[in-house]
């Protein structure tokens, strides 16, 4: 079987914008849905770049450029992002992560756990 176009791009709207796509909080209790779009391979670049780098606000910085660049409803304000409660904020980067990548959101959850446990090790070998 021939794969299709459909299968090997992202949605567009007639304006040319990605199209949202809602999605339920794997990880959430009560499971809510949010409406999100994916990241396309630029912008996902850029935000590893970030995350990669060991300065720790770069870090928080990468996780902020997901959820402004992805997450479509509900809207938050800049003072809202900066208030958003952490569990919130990584179950919604792990959705749209999980969007973008076509990875399972429960695969994007291990594999961030697997990350923080190692750097945690590394902190106390400090």
């Amino acid at each position: 079987m021939e794969v299709t176009k459909e299968q090997l791009i992202f949605s567009r709207g007639e304006g040319g914008s990605l199209l949202p796509q809602e999605v339920v909080l794997e990880t959430v209790e009560g499971q809510p849905t949010i409406k999100i779009i994916p990241l396309t391979r630029g912008k996902l670049q850029e935000i590893i770049q970030n995350a990669e780098s060991k300065d720790p606000a770069m870090k928080v910085k990468a996780d902020t450029d997901v959820i402004v660049n992805g997450l479509v409803s509900p809207v938050l304000t800049e003072t809202e992002m900066s208030d958003i409660k952490p569990q919130m904020a990584s179950a919604i980067v792990t959705a749209i992560l999980a969007i973008s990548t076509g990875v399972s959101q429960k695969v994007i959850g291990e594999k961030t756990q697997e990350i923080i446990q190692e750097q945690e090790l590394l902190l106390a070998k400090k």
